[in-house]
């Protein structure tokens, strides 16, 4: 069945499905919902690969030679981590605080972004992981505490 010039039904609909999709989410975006869920996922990244690396160092896996694909991992999704919370994309657990106090969050992420950087030259190197890893999950904790809602 054909609807007005050319086009079948179904696809009709399709586009039109397609067309309300985009435009849910061009708003969903303009709100901060898009930005908030890339930094949720952006943030799940990075404890995924912690818990990786808490896995290694317990012995639980026999994957010490992945310690370093982790690092990099780590710090580089830690690179991108300031460019995460733009105004206006409040919520999925970033707390307020963020924005009212952008001077404390953003040296805590500089530590976030400094012992990133310390666990992968200790990964690279041969360096004092644990103690790496330790720092790192310090640093996570700091910003955890004040502008993450648990």
């Amino acid at each position: 069945m054909r609807i007005g010039s050319s086009l079948p039904i179904g696809l009709t609909h399709r586009l039109a499905g397609l067309g309300c999709g985009l435009l849910l989410t061009a708003a969903s975006f303009a709100h901060g919902g898009g930005v908030a869920d890339y930094r949720h996922h952006n943030m799940e990244a990075i404890g995924g690969h912690m818990e990786a690396v808490v896995d290694i160092l317990k012995q639980k896996v026999p994957h010490q030679a992945h310690m370093a694909l982790h690092a990099n991992a780590i710090a580089d999704l830690a690179g991108i981590a300031d460019t995460l919370f733009v105004e206006g994309s409040q919520g999925g657990g970033a707390l307020p605080a963020i924005w009212e106090q952008p001077e404390a969050f953003a040296e805590r992420l500089q530590a976030f972004q400094d012992a990133a950087a310390g666990f992968r030259q200790a990964a690279k190197a041969g360096g004092d992981i644990g103690a790496a890893v330790q720092a790192l999950g310090q640093a996570c904790k700091g910003c955890h505490d004040d502008f993450v809602e648990e």
